[in-house]
């Protein structure tokens, strides 16, 4: 037989080509065999007649899904909730006016209570070191160390109030960004 890699001849030996035709041969029908013994297993299984139930549940799932929005949306058109809804809004956007000037109006107040006492818990405990600094006997240490630790006290309290104050303002003024945007 002639080969098709140039103008050289080559020999090939009948045998050898019968042997791998037949061997091909074996090979497709195990193939086949095999593909024929899957599809009988996965029929015998069922899965295919479960895996086409599931799909008709799904379909007629969606199909009475859409039809419930259908009908929801009908109603709902005919309800004339939309229009009672925007009036809703309409008055929440007047309640939020009027809040956020109560809102105003309480945090203008906070600003000018909180330093009055900051100042005065910052003067009792500036009166209570100097007491305390004053004293030298060993009684006078215990009531120095008692002092410094009621004068700690005093500060950080102070501290907490202030900043408790600064967060309760800067909530109110979040709350009325918040109202402001809505409004708008």
């Amino acid at each position: 037989m002639l080969s098709s890699s140039g103008d050289r001849e080559e020999n090939i030996n009948p045998e050898e080509v019968a042997k791998k035709v037949k061997d091909a041969a074996k090979v497709i029908r195990k193939t086949s065999s095999a593909a024929r013994e899957t599809v009988r297993k996965f029929y015998e299984s069922g899965a295919v007649s479960e895996l086409v139930g599931a799909v008709q549940e799904a379909a007629v799932a969606a199909q009475d899904t859409a039809t419930e929005i259908r009908d929801t949306a009908m109603e709902v058109r005919d309800s004339h909730v939309a229009a009672n809804t925007a009036r809703a809004v309409e008055e929440t956007a007047t309640t939020a006016g009027q809040t956020v000037q109560a809102v105003q109006d309480a945090a203008k107040q906070i600003p000018k209570a909180a330093p009055k006492i900051f100042k005065s818990a910052k003067k009792g405990a500036a009166k209570t070191r100097k007491t305390v600094n004053t004293s030298k006997t060993t009684d006078a240490r215990q009531a120095k160390n008692k002092a410094k630790k009621t004068v700690a006290k005093t500060k950080i309290e102070a501290k907490k109030i202030t900043r408790k104050v600064g967060t309760q303002l800067n909530k109110k003024k979040r709350a009325l960004r918040r109202v402001n945007k809505t409004i708008k």
